[in-house]
């Protein structure tokens, strides 16, 4: 997005729902595309955040991998499975990723009083993972491992079953 339709966002309250996913998937061709001038507009997480709009997390599956580390990783570290930087200056912190992926992406679905943050009188719907993403290395979020899913407060997988 340009520089102008960030602000215009915030100004009207737009949420958009960017894809994390797609700078690793496919980045590379988006670089070719957009050139050098224009790639840093693309998936804007950093400038939108810091204008005020609350931004999901997303990942238009099956157009590309789902998994939502995987989209929190690239969100982070901003390169693409090749290794180029894809708008590095749109980065944000691990914490910030999963925000996006948690409370974003429910205040998207206008689901925020239900889900996506742990409290009394919330759903109890969670992910129980094997490190921290918000503290980890941000090159490892791609490879923290699910190790159970709660859904209303009942765990329906758990890793060692």
């Amino acid at each position: 997005s340009r520089p102008d339709q960030v602000a215009r966002c915030a100004a009207l309250g737009v949420v958009p729902v960017p894809q994390g996913r797609f700078v690793g998937e496919i980045g590379d061709g988006m670089l070719r595309a957009l050139g050098p001038q224009r790639s840093g507009w693309a998936y804007r997480y950093r400038s939108l955040l810091d204008a005020g709009v609350v931004v999901p997390g997303s990942s238009d599956r099956p157009v590309v991998d789902g998994h939502p580390l995987r989209g929190m990783h690239d969100m982070v570290n901003r390169r693409t499975d090749s290794g180029a930087a894809c708008g590095p200056d749109e980065a944000v912190t691990g914490l910030e990723a999963l925000t996006a992926y948690t409370l974003g992406s429910a205040y998207a679905s206008h689901a925020e009083a239900d889900r996506g943050t742990v409290a009394v009188g919330k759903l109890a719907d969670l992910a129980v993972l094997s490190d921290d993403p918000a503290t980890c290395d941000p090159a490892r979020i791609r490879d923290i491992e699910v190790l159970r899913t709660i859904l209303g407060g009942q765990e329906v997988w758990r890793a060692d079953d």
